[in-house]
């Protein structure tokens, strides 16, 4: 899904933006795992967080 237009403020002026470091998402259960940085597409004119996801959605698996 590609975002290009805000669903609060409708501007279509999106970047993008990285959680990382202490805010990484890590899998429910795993102890000794790294996670995945957060990847964001966010408004830059009202600030909108649009969409989110794993940078490494591989380390979710259930193997």
């Amino acid at each position: 899904m590609n975002v290009d237009k805000c669903p609060d403020c409708g501007s279509s002026k999106i970047g993008k933006g990285k959680l990382e470091g202490y805010a990484t998402l890590r899998p429910l259960g795993k102890i000794f795992t790294t996670g995945s940085a957060i990847i964001v597409d966010v408004c830059t004119e009202c600030g909108t967080i649009i969409k989110m996801r794993a940078e490494k959605p591989e380390k979710f698996t259930t193997n």
